[in-house]
């Protein structure tokens, strides 16, 4: 790829912050949601006594720079409201509450930054069922609101005589408050897991075996028992030394056995990630190869050299040296791109996957067309897309030549010549 490319996509990549819709007249712009205070939820459950019902501890994070501060005397003040309801499977509610809360901070910086977090924290008792979670943040300044939600099955709960709750992995960064990790993500190399979670049983002895996985291979299995007299009622706490891991996806299962062979099972999945990378990049050898449109072959080989720590620090310093925001949590960059490649994953991909088509590699480099005129299949005419980008001055034609979905730009049309197309 000629090194203009690189200098191009860069700022075409700042301008087109925008998601482009397959149909001909959706145009879904983000931006009109941007103001609305963004956070994160989870809803995890307990087995209880009376086999019937459940706790459900809804946890919510909201970051710092998602709420609307105000001067207050000494410090910096904001207001914001939670609302949590549950509601069954037709969709009746059946529990939830609202309050309230303020946060101060004293100096205006600390408004700024998306790392802290507020965290509130209810708890429910409902019926063992299947239910829908849903939380609504409102900034107390501003009046604007978002809504989440999430749904989780319980109905099965008490099968048997055997119950197992939800794994609670316990944030590292802050193992004496035992907070949960809300978005499932180390953003770091760890070498210590931990978790919990909640068994009920009437038949000892009780067998445990947890396994952590990574990419189908176990890295850590780990049996005992726990040798009772009678029924258990217990928050069972696991802290898991760890070695060897890497930048990747995990899934956690938990397995409980009683003495009647009852069986049980719950899993978790989590992630140890590169600070600031999209959640839409799978694995590291993944995102190295989607380069492609902004560096050449030879700085992707050197970014996968080395021991799997090694690659995740050349890929981070790569960014690094982009980022338009250095000192912040988020690339901005960075994660426009991998959100380009990842709606090109999801809207091109025909024959091969999305990022490496034609119309994948336009999308990514330029964004969203501010035009598309669409001709659909006639007689000795093949179906075509003509994608205008008015701000740039710039026009591309793509021919279904095998009339399959399979979109090849015609070369003809282009009037750049100063960079050249990676397949």
């Amino acid at each position: 790829m000629a090194k203009p490319i690189l200098k191009l996509t860069t700022i075409v990549l700042f301008v087109t912050l925008f998601t482009w819709g397959c149909s001909n007249n959706q145009k879904v712009s983000p931006e009109k949601d941007l103001t609305l205070p963004d956070f994160s939820f989870v809803g995890l459950s307990e087995p209880l006594a009376d086999k019937k019902n459940i706790r459900v501890t809804v946890h919510v994070k909201i970051p710092y720079d998602e709420l609307q501060f105000i001067r207050e005397s000494d410090g910096f003040l904001a207001r914001y409201e939670v609302s949590v309801n549950i509601a069954d499977s037709e969709q009746e509610r059946i529990d939830g509450t609202i309050w309230n809360d303020s946060l101060v901070v004293a100096e205006y910086q600390d408004t700024r930054k998306s790392e802290q977090t507020a965290l509130a924290v209810k708890s429910f008792i409902v019926p063992a069922a299947e239910l829908t979670i849903s939380v609504r943040v409102t900034d107390l300044y501003t009046k604007k609101s978002r809504i989440l939600s999430d749904g989780i099955d319980q109905s099965d709960m008490y099968h048997g005589d055997l119950a197992l709750g939800n794994i609670m992995i316990i944030d590292n960064k802050s193992p004496e408050n035992s907070q949960v990790l809300l978005d499932r993500s180390f953003y770091e190399i760890v070498d210590t897991l931990r978790f919990k979670a909640r068994i009920i049983g009437e038949h000892p002895p009780y067998k445990i075996t947890y396994e952590l996985l990574v990419k189908e291979e176990i890295k850590k299995k780990h049996s005992f028992e726990i040798d009772v007299s009678g029924p258990i009622d217990s928050l069972l706490s696991f802290i898991v030394p760890l070695n060897d891991m890497q930048y990747a996806n995990y899934s956690l299962f938990l397995n409980a056995q009683d003495g009647k062979d009852n069986h049980v099972m719950t899993k978790s999945n989590f992630r140890v990630r590169i600070k600031g990378l999209n959640f839409d990049v799978g694995n590291l050898d993944e995102a190295a190869k989607q380069l492609i449109y902004i560096t050449n072959e030879r700085q992707i080989r050197a970014i996968m050299t080395g021991t799997a720590q090694e690659q995740a620090k050349n890929f981070s310093d790569f960014w690094d040296s982009l980022d338009p925001s250095p000192g912040t949590t988020v690339n901005e960059l960075m994660d426009e791109y991998y959100r380009r490649v990842s709606f090109s994953i999801e809207a091109f991909t025909v024959v091969q996957d999305g990022w490496r088509t034609d119309r994948g590699m336009i999308y990514i480099l330029f964004g969203t067309p501010d035009d598309i005129q669409r001709s659909p299949f006639e007689m000795n005419r093949k179906p075509y897309q003509v994608w205008e980008y008015y701000r740039l001055g710039k026009q591309f034609v793509f021919i279904d030549v095998t009339g399959f979905g399979d979109y090849r730009l015609d070369h003809t049309y282009l009037n750049e010549n100063d960079w050249n197309f990676r397949y």
